[in-house]
């Protein structure tokens, strides 16, 4: 059999060389591989088990708390003039809905037999008057007794008491305002017959106007008569007063206690029996700043935020709404200097481990 040329023998030699050193490093490379892409997986898989979140630091400042209180307004004062003598109503200047001033007459009775009872009454003063001034004089000359004189006196004093009587019955025949006010409603007109306490009209007392509420057991000790307090009233108008009056003794069918505010109303601009909305100071407490929009839905009805705590864990935290202000709320119940979670919170639930990361925008 021929022998194999070396030139074939050498580049068998090298080929086999060759396959020896590939195998080889494939053997050797695959574990060191293998094991550092374990170690990226395991790294990366760490990496998304603990999520970044943006946290912004919740400053506590001193803040009123307000009260949102449903009430309408009332007038300061309303009275029903009533007569206090029989008569036929033969004047009735006043239109209803005109403003009037005190004294102002609103219902005139015939006079005509009164005139006649205080002419009669003033000629029988004037004739107990000639009897009496007689009857001192024979006194001083000594020509009649002393009780003459005194019965003569008596009988005076008894015709200027009637005279008195007849005049003040005069006087009531003129139904009048008993305080300047507006002349709400008519109830008698010209022609009807007024029995004694029949009614003639009522008056009310604008100015001021009151706005009555009803306040709560918890927000009554709070209610600060010295802060000022809004009003807004159903037409849109929009008030400042002040808080006058505060009942001691509550409803007994609703358990409330009434407070009147009291509202400047120069003009009668306002009306009594609208609907009035008032927020009512109860003092302060501190309160946080934020955004409406970092409120959450607790899975039990509950209203808060959620927070990272010191050992970077999601917490939540119950809050209360206190106040509304052009760039977000005020709110009660967070923590002072937690960190609040500014975006995702409706997506982590408590004790989840975080990674903050302070906002850029406080």
């Amino acid at each position: 059999m021929p022998s194999m040329p070396t030139s074939v023998r050498i580049a068998g030699f090298i080929l086999l060389a060759l396959l020896i050193y590939f195998v080889g490093s494939a053997v050797f490379r695959a574990p060191a591989e293998e094991t550092t892409v374990s170690e990226n997986t395991a790294a990366t898989s760490a990496a998304r088990e603990i999520p970044q979140v943006i946290v912004a630091p919740a400053l506590a400042k001193q803040h009123t708390i307000f009260a949102t209180l449903k009430g309408s307004t009332e007038p300061d004062r309303e009275v029903t003039v009533r007569a206090e003598t029989m008569g036929t109503v033969i004047s009735a200047p006043i239109s209803e809905g005109q403003a009037v001033k005190r004294g102002a007459m609103l219902c005139g009775l015939d006079v005509e037999s009164r005139a006649a009872r205080i002419a009669e009454a003033e000629a029988g003063v004037a004739s107990a008057k000639l009897d009496y001034d007689a009857a001192r004089q024979l006194e001083e000359k000594g020509w009649t007794t002393s009780n003459n004189a005194a019965a003569a006196k008596a009988a005076l004093d008894r015709a200027e008491a009637g005279l008195a009587a007849a005049r003040i019955e005069l006087n009531k025949t003129r139904l009048t305002a008993p305080f300047e006010g507006v002349f709400e409603a008519r109830m008698a007109e010209r022609g009807d017959f007024l029995s004694v306490g029949a009614a003639c009209g009522r008056v009310v007392d604008l100015d001021p106007i009151i706005v009555a509420v009803d306040a709560t057991e918890n927000q009554l000790n709070a209610i600060d008569p010295e802060t000022p307090v809004s009003v807004e009233l159903a037409t849109g108008v929009q008030a400042e007063g002040r808080v006058r009056f505060i009942a001691r003794t509550a409803s007994a069918q609703t358990r409330t206690f009434r407070v009147e505010i009291e509202l400047p109303n120069p003009d009668n601009a306002i009306a009594a029996g609208l609907t009035a909305t008032v927020r009512v100071g109860l003092g302060q407490a501190p309160a946080v700043l934020m955004t409406p929009a970092s409120l959450v839905l607790h899975d039990d009805g509950r209203v808060g935020v959620r927070y990272v705590d010191d050992a970077e864990l999601v917490q939540f935290a119950e809050v209360t709404v206190i106040d509304d202000a052009p760039d977000g709320i005020w709110v009660t119940g967070i923590p002072d200097g937690a960190n609040l979670l500014a975006a995702g919170q409706d997506f982590l639930r408590e004790g989840v481990k975080v990674s903050p990361q302070r906002s850029q925008e406080r």
